[in-house]
C-alpha cells in the first residue's frame, strides 16, 4: 500500500517537519519542509496534493488542514 504521512520535531536548532513516504510500510522518501520558505499549511498542502496525484494515501489517523 502506498501511504505518506507527516513526521516533526523540537532540536535543537528549531521546529523541523517532513513527509515520510511509504510503500508496504518502508520509507521510501523523504520529503522535507523548509521552515524559512513556507508555513506547515502550505507544505501540508502542496505534499498532500502531489503525493495524492502519484497514487499514494494518507496513513490513518494524520490529520489534514
Amino acid at each position: 500500500m502506498k501511504t505518506y504521512r507527516f513526521e516533526c520535531r523540537s532540536t535543537r536548532r528549531g521546529f523541523t517537519q517532513w513527509a515520510s513516504v511509504r510503500e508496504d510500510g518502508a520509507e521510501v522518501r523523504r520529503i522535507d519542509r523548509d521552515v524559512w520558505q513556507e508555513t506547515v499549511r502550505q507544505f501540508r498542502e502542496r505534499v498532500g496534493a502531489e503525493l495524492e496525484a502519484q497514487g499514494y494515501r494518507p496513513e490513518e489517523n494524520q490529520y489534514t488542514l
